[in-house]
């Protein structure tokens, strides 16, 4: 048995209301490679194969009576792949929204608790020799990384398949604990929370104070120095990390930014990599400074066509991988986040892309200046039941209609192979991640790159965001935009 932390548990206690807490991906194929062969078989076959370097397919949850402490993942004794792999087709002609439409319906319901997290879809009708993979897990087994890896787990580097290396012992499944066990395992785990709550505070604060540019750099950032008693007197001398304030107001309302229903909309699109890179190379920023520069315009042209566009800058999270290498391959969540504003306030879109590319340094900093386990640590600290019970209460009260979220959406960009996939022999094409959405985050951006294009993925809650797929021509428009910009700006250099 092993227990979940408290970050992987706060995506399960996370789930109230309308909120999810799975993420997916939805990948097309090339099947012509199979000759003759079905897909749903090859990927079946390769599943199989491989399930001893895939730990979370069979792993399922037990819970702790009472909330009292947090679940634990055990070998499933009834785990049955013919209820986690499922063969449907998309009806006639098979075109992006119809495809989008059946996926969306599939990511809004609720993964099964009493079974391994995950669920994978293969979609025939997609067109020609395509076929579509749609798979989900639950965020509370992996987090944007370690999901790409396990993806890599199952895909291939050559049409004729890696060697996958066996087992190195048999798979042993673990017996289902009954409810006394449990309950006594909660007892203890809360028996010994303060102790954990003192441990986590101490470390972080140790961590914090010391390190003397790191503590006057965090302190800034958040504005400590503006306090009469405190100002610069008790701070250390400035340094050249030191860099202005993060957002420290909410971030101004949009028509997304309320209580979230469980209806989801889906939509996708694959611009050129060379595109992001060119204008990367024109204006001396990093790729993924310009992927939030075309997601800021993207979005302040839908909010303008909406009469909707706050006069405040929106402002975005983006969730960074603190992974270590000694954590690669391991399952879980390792994750941090920083924020960051879009410059939706500036209308000149190179000179968006530079206030961005600063934001993004300056958060970047901050982020560095804590210690890499603080969230991780923070979810530690209160009882599951605790957590629970507010995220119903809040979705009931739907306390988010009524106030400013911290910040305005989500932003995920998780590097991808530049060299071409397989499955079974069949040749990825694309790649398109589907994420979730919560309360006063009613639309969420993730981004891959694969091969020579970025594969974007955008979820939103149907009521919230009904017409999610316009975004696809305000992401054209922009990245047209930004390009004719930036070489404007090389040419008059």
């Amino acid at each position: 048995m092993e227990q979940l932390s408290g970050l992987d548990n706060s995506f399960l206690w996370m789930e109230a209301g309308g909120q999810l807490g799975h993420i997916g991906s939805l990948s097309i194929f090339d099947a012509s490679g199979l000759e003759g062969r079905s897909f749903f078989d090859a990927l079946r076959e390769t599943i199989e194969e491989r399930l001893h370097l895939l730990p979370p397919y069979r792993r399922r949850l037990v819970e702790v009576p009472l909330g009292l402490d947090r679940p634990y993942w055990i070998e499933d004794p009834e785990f049955d792949m013919d209820f986690h792999l499922r063969h449907i087709a998309v009806p006639p002609p098979g075109d992006a929204e119809q495809l989008s439409a059946l996926v969306s319906r599939i990511h809004a319901r609720p993964l099964d608790r009493s079974k391994p997290l995950w669920e994978a879809y293969v979609i025939d009708g997609v067109g020609g020799s395509h076929v579509a993979l749609y798979t989900k897990i639950h965020h509370a087994t992996i987090d944007g990384v370690s999901g790409a890896q396990m993806s890599q787990v199952i895909l291939d580097q050559s049409p004729e398949g890696d060697h996958v290396p066996p087992p190195d012992r048999k798979w042993k499944p673990d017996q289902v604990p009954g409810s006394f066990e449990m309950l006594t395992r909660g007892a203890v785990g809360a028996a010994v929370q303060p102790g954990r709550t003192v441990r986590s505070l101490a470390r972080n604060a140790r961590a914090i104070w010391g390190d003397s540019e790191a503590l006057g750099f965090a302190a800034r950032s958040v504005g400590l120095d503006q306090l009469p008693l405190v100002g610069d007197r008790f701070l250390p001398e400035r340094s050249e990390y030191d860099a202005p304030a993060i957002p420290q107001d909410p971030a101004p309302r949009t028509p997304w930014n309320r209580s979230i229903t469980s209806h989801r909309r889906f939509a996708f699109f694959s611009p050129s990599l060379a595109s992001y890179t060119q204008i990367k190379n024109a204006c001396g920023t990093t790729l993924n400074a310009v992927v939030m520069a075309v997601t800021g315009s993207a979005l302040r042209e839908y909010l303008q066509s909406k009469r909707a566009l706050p006069l405040a800058p929106l402002v975005a999270m983006v969730p960074v991988s603190v992974r270590t290498d000694a954590q690669k391959g391991a399952g879980g969540n390792q994750v941090s986040n920083i924020i960051a504003r879009l410059a939706t306030d500036v209308d000149d879109p190179v000179d968006r892309l530079l206030r961005i590319h600063e934001e993004m340094k300056n958060a970047k900093r901050m982020q560095q200046a804590l210690p890499a386990n603080l969230m991780t640590d923070v979810t530690e600290i209160a009882m599951p039941a605790i957590l629970a019970q507010a995220a119903r209460i809040s979705a009931r009260t739907k306390i988010m209609d009524r106030m400013n979220p911290p910040f305005n959406v989500i932003i995920s960009n998780v590097p991808g192979p530049r060299e071409s996939l397989y499955c079974g022999g069949a040749e990825m094409v694309t790649y398109y991640p589907v994420s979730a959405i919560a309360d006063g985050q009613g639309l969420n951006v993730t981004v891959t790159s694969y091969k020579d294009h970025l594969d974007y993925g955008l979820i939103a809650c149907r009521e919230l965001v009904p017409d999610v797929w316009k975004f696809k021509e305000f992401y054209a428009a922009a990245l047209e935009e930004l390009i004719k910009a930036a070489e404007q700006r090389e040419g008059g250099a």
